[in-house]
């Protein structure tokens, strides 16, 4: 017997498990469609833009780099250079001791008619000239430079006696500068265009030194002495040396010069001529110069 099952839905439609099956998948169908595509799209787009902007970054002209600044000149100090000088020179005390006399002149010494001191003062100017050479290191600098210059230094010392247990006499005192030279070395720091520098080495020059004492009358005695010699000695000092256009520059310098000392003895061979007294001079002075210098060569300004 067979048994026939009727369906309890209408006829020519789906049962609704499979109705809400279909509409579920037309659902989720219709909205990964819409992702998919929406995705695809977007993704398109961008493409497309990048390649529109390489093609436009590659249109526009590359863009220089800005040019990179100088670097600073340096100053270059290396070389043979020659100028000229010219200063001041002065000494911190005078000069002119006794040193030794004769029996004879001891009443004169003791009354005051021949001095024990003449007080003579060096002072006056000079000017030369200069040759050397430097050697410049980093910062450093080594050098030579020999100079010479002719000068007017010395000042006449005059002591008057009135006159009282001896004659009144007049006593005169000059020890003069009549030319000096150096041959030092030079050690300094650059600073660019600028030298800071310390100096020293050999001195020499040519020293007169006067003397006299003349009493009135001139029986009563008239002695006078002189000496006049090269004198050797040192140099030490420092100065500052500015570079001021190429191959050119100038310089403000202080130099302790010490030329040693001499002993000047003076006489009276007419009326006494067994009789003398002996002066020692101190031939040293302070100078203060400026000068001007060429560096010979290529330019001194130079860039690494």
């Amino acid at each position: 017997m067979r048994i026939h099952i009727r369906r309890a839905f209408p006829s020519g439609r789906a049962p609704l498990f499979r109705y809400v099956h279909d509409q579920l998948f037309l659902c989720i169908g219709d909205w990964v469609m819409r992702r998919f595509f929406g995705w695809a799209f977007t993704t398109a787009s961008l493409v497309s833009l990048a390649s529109v902007g390489a093609a436009s970054a590659a249109d526009m002209a590359v863009k220089a780099r800005p040019a990179l600044p100088a670097p600073a000149p340096v100053y270059n100090w290396t070389g043979w250079y020659a100028g000229v000088n010219g200063g001041w020179a002065f000494d911190a005390s005078s000069t002119g001791s006794l040193v030794a006399s004769t029996p004879g002149f001891a009443g004169a010494i003791a009354a005051g008619g021949t001095p024990t001191f003449f007080g003579a003062k060096h002072e006056g100017g000079f000017g030369g000239g200069q040759v050397g050479y430097n050697w410049q290191m980093a910062n450093w600098l080594v050098g030579v430079e020999a100079d010479i210059q002719g000068a007017d230094i010395g000042r006449t010392s005059t002591i008057i006696f009135p006159g009282g247990a001896v004659f009144p006499s007049v006593s005169t005192g000059r020890d003069h500068i009549d030319w000096f030279g150096t041959l030092r070395g030079r050690v300094g720091v650059t600073a660019g265009p600028a030298l800071f520098y310390a100096t020293g080495g050999l001195a020499y020059g040519g020293v007169r030194t006067n003397i006299s004492n003349v009493f009135t009358p001139a029986a009563a005695g008239s002695f006078f002495g002189s000496d006049s010699s090269t004198r050797i000695g040192w140099a030490a000092g420092a100065g500052v040396e500015w570079g001021f256009a190429p191959n050119w520059t100038v310089r403000g310098e202080y130099l302790h010069v010490d030329l040693g000392r001499s002993n000047v003895t003076m006489f009276d061979p007419v009326n006494f001529p067994a009789e003398s007294a002996t002066y020692r001079f101190n031939h040293v002075v302070d100078a203060v110069r400026v000068g001007v210098n060429y560096r010979f060569g290529g330019p001194v300004v130079a860039r690494y």
